[in-house]
């Protein structure tokens, strides 16, 4: 009970946004779903969504550094290093141990890491490599590459003292650079490499984390007053994610999947959060407690995946075992391991500086 009123009590925390826990609980929902088979064929777009929640929330925290003090670089790397880190590798040592000792004998011996290709794992650049591929741990893909944007994006604004601009100026041209510099990067590697792989690789991602720090800019700084109500941004957003998401099923054409699709998707999940953002989000209490374990349900969903297709079968049994046992998972790793570090995190590291988070 400690627990789960402790979760409550973090998740009620008036500086904590119901909107985001709305949305980033349907994220982690999309992908988990997606990931046990075809229950939702387009989850994983639940990783865009991500994306830009991602860019809204620590790229804020790097805003409001930027606009109001200075960017304590290290600080900021070791903070989200308490968050991101222990359960990370938690999963990897631990989850690594099991799927070896369960899959490596089994039909499935790609689903676990051989210890000499652990080291694209450890040091975060999975996402740059291809095979082999081991599917327990590929979804990590995402981590690698909200970690490389934590490390450019505040070494961006730390340069950017040197252009004579506003602040605020200097900040939308940064991000009009990084969305235009995602699209251009997956236009190059579409039309110019062998593999045409435009999902994975962090230079093509730069937009969507863009414009989730575009989405804290138009709430908190905005240039222009908005030209349409808030519900009709919403109806966009709507109206403009399903029509991607009909176009990439019943068209399908290479050009649009490789390099519209997933520029576009952020820009829609921008404007319906945006529109979204201050509503009362009444009735969904269950939503943003799932949300509340959302990193550790990703870190360790997958490596369920088999083991309940082995023992119950792909079906909607072995669906809400699957769902059941690793938000199981999720709530115990959260609260074993990432809460902690949290903890110390706000003692120790939270206050090298004489300024507040």
């Amino acid at each position: 009970m400690d627990w789960i009123n402790n979760a409550w009590k973090n998740i009620n925390n008036p500086q904590r946004s119901k909107a985001i826990d709305v949305y980033r609980a349907i994220a982690v929902l999309s992908v988990v779903a997606f990931h046990f088979g075809p229950f939702l064929p387009y989850g994983y777009l639940g990783v865009d969504i991500f994306f830009v929640i991602s860019g809204f929330l620590v790229g804020g925290i790097l805003i409001e550094q930027y606009l109001h003090e200075k960017i304590h670089f290290w600080k900021f790397i070791v903070q989200r290093g308490f968050k991101i880190w222990p359960s990370y590798y938690f999963f990897l040592l631990v989850g690594g141990i099991f799927c070896y000792l369960y899959y490596s004998g089994s039909s499935h011996p790609d689903l676990y890491i051989p210890l000499h290709d652990i080291k694209r794992y450890l040091f975060f650049y999975r996402n740059f490599t291809g095979e082999p591929h081991h599917w327990n741990f590929d979804h990590i893909w995402s981590l690698c590459i909200e970690e490389h944007f934590y490390i450019l994006f505040p070494l961006s604004l730390i340069f950017s003292k040197i252009f004579p601009f506003q602040k605020k100026t200097k900040i939308y041209i940064l991000l009009f650079l990084y969305i235009l510099s995602g699209i251009v990067f997956k236009w190059l590697a579409l039309n110019f490499t062998n593999g045409k792989d435009t999902y994975a690789a962090t230079y093509n991602r730069l937009d969507a984390l863009a414009y989730g720090v575009s989405l804290y800019m138009m709430l908190h700084y905005p240039l222009f007053k908005s030209i349409f109500k808030k519900y009709l941004w919403f109806c966009i957003g709507m109206l403009g994610g399903i029509l991607c998401i009909l176009f990439d099923h019943f068209v399908g054409a290479i050009w649009y999947e490789k390099l519209w699709f997933h520029s576009l998707i952020p820009l829609f999940v921008v404007m319906i959060i945006f529109a979204t953002y201050n509503f009362a989000f009444p009735y969904t209490k269950g939503l943003r407690f799932l949300s509340y374990y959302s990193y550790n349900w990703y870190l360790w969903h997958p490596m369920l995946v088999y083991l309940i297709y082995d023992h119950i079968g792909n079906n909607m049994l072995g669906f809400a075992t699957y769902l059941g046992l690793s938000f199981l998972l999720a709530f115990v790793f959260t609260h074993g391991i990432e809460e902690p570090f949290m903890k110390l995190r706000r003692t120790y590291i939270d206050n090298l500086y004489s300024t507040e988070k």
